[in-house]
């Protein structure tokens, strides 16, 4: 899921030594540990050290971390989340650990030890997640950290596979792992597919995929396989679908595109609600901001200003909101987190994936969203307002009564909101303390404030 960029690593050694990994150096850093364990040991560097790894956070074109750790010792998959070490100095970045169970053989020439012999802070989080792994998880955590997952996954690849006369020619390999979804790389005698899995919470994104398939194919991922109800898809690969490799202009060509597959989903919209994409339309969204704004806990985040001014501008805000869906476009499929980063792009063909937020709700907020997204990219001055007409551009032929030019000012407030509920939903469906949006749902509010004042 590229909710978030992943996370780089500037490699320059190869990979695979069982001892601290040197790593050029540039723009900001964290250092990696990685902990591959098999019966109750662990292996370990020559000073008794785990080996690491330093992320450069500067550099786009480097590996996730978790798929880099899975291979930087010996083939292995994470048993637990990544964890965030203490840090004493708050102006450096937190260490992380990687806790890895061994899956293939084991390397040459490595120094193994017992668990119980790892110095602090690592004995006690790998002591954890160990614990964790082979009894009672922690509620929220996903089942692809949990034993026996992986296989399963194979046993369910090779059966689609064979349906299509291809054949699976290694494990599958971590692409990217963490609370939200796992993402995995297939390899096979004909070239690499891609296997998502998703959390609970976001379960219904294989069935939504595959409707999705069946009627706007040329826009949504081609799958190889879907499991509607483990939330399991099986993909061909995207060609354009990261910073690397995208074509310029991707999302000039998928503003427009979108928008007019929007309108065509008008007519089948039960489809998709029978699929489980949930509704988010005025009063649904409008009654969830209103419980995350009681409930939440990164309300305490604000400063005490913020909390008081927070009645009246939420009241202001509410009001905008509403005019903003009074403006006579209709609810429909909307993507939900609609930004460059989610789409691919060759030149040949656009591809729209990543649909674990789709809806149906007001179409604006993708156009909206994903023209916020480029300013906050700073990609250059009109950019975002040239695309936001672009994809409305459809839905002014459409629905000629439309306020379109007062639904648009609106918009980047509406996505606020609507923005706010999808990250404090994410906080409540994810595993106590996974901190992987600690901070969002107090950040989008600071900025709403910011807006109607």
């Amino acid at each position: 899921m590229s909710r978030v960029r992943p996370d780089p690593v500037e490699i320059s050694v190869p990979i695979g030594r069982p001892a601290a990994i040197i790593l050029r150096m540039a723009g900001s850093k964290r250092t990696h540990h990685v902990a591959l364990v098999r019966d109750e040991t662990v292996l370990v560097a020559g000073d008794g050290s785990l080996p690491s790894f330093v992320q450069d956070l500067a550099d786009d074109a480097a590996p996730e971390p978790t798929a880099y750790a899975t291979t930087l010792v010996g083939d292995g998959v994470h048993l637990a989340p990544v964890v965030v070490l203490p840090q004493e100095d708050d102006d450096v970045r937190p260490d992380r650990l990687h806790v890895l169970a061994l899956r293939g053989a084991v390397p040459a020439g490595t120094s193994w030890r017992p668990v119980d012999d790892l110095a602090e802070p690592w004995r006690t989080p790998v002591r954890t997640a160990l614990e964790e792994y082979a009894g009672d998880a922690p509620p929220r955590r996903p089942d692809w950290f949990r034993p026996g997952w992986h296989d399963r996954v194979e046993t369910w690849v090779d059966g689609q596979l064979t349906a299509t006369g291809r054949r699976r020619i290694g494990p599958l390999r971590t692409h990217r792992v963490w609370g939200i979804s796992a993402v995995l790389e297939v390899p096979t005698d004909r070239g690499t597919l891609w296997f998502k899995a998703c959390c609970d919470h976001f379960i219904a994104e294989a069935a939504i995929v595959h409707r999705l398939a069946a009627r706007i194919g040329h826009l949504v991922p081609v799958l190889a396989g879907a499991d509607d109800e483990a939330g399991w898809l099986l993909m061909e690969p995207l060609h354009g679908a990261s910073d690397r490799d995208r074509a310029p202009g991707a999302v000039d060509v998928v503003a427009p595109l979108w928008a007019q597959a929007q309108i065509a989903a008008l007519e089948w919209l039960d489809e998709l609600r029978a699929a489980g994409c949930p509704e988010r339309g005025l009063e649904a969204m409008l009654a969830a901001w209103h419980d995350v704004l009681a409930t939440s806990p990164e309300m305490a985040l604000l400063t005490d200003a913020e909390r008081q001014e927070l009645p009246t501008a939420t009241a202001r805000a509410e009001a905008l909101v509403r005019e903003f869906w009074g403006c006579g476009i209709p609810d429909t499929l909307s993507h939900g987190d609609l930004h460059p980063g989610n789409v691919a792009y060759d030149e040949r063909e656009v591809r729209i994936f990543d649909w674990t937020d789709a809806c149906v709700s007001h179409p604006f907020l993708d156009g909206s969203h994903l023209a916020r997204v480029l300013d906050w990219y700073g990609t250059g001055e009109g950019e975002a307002e040239r695309v936001m007409q672009a994809h409305a551009r459809p839905w002014r032929e459409a629905f000629p009564q439309a306020d379109v030019d007062h639904a648009l000012e609106l918009a980047p407030l509406a996505d606020l909101v609507f923005q706010t509920v999808t990250f404090a939903h994410i906080a409540a469906a994810s595993e106590d303390g996974s901190g992987d949006f600690t901070g969002t749902v107090a950040r989008l509010t600071s900025a709403l404030l910011d807006v109607v004042r």
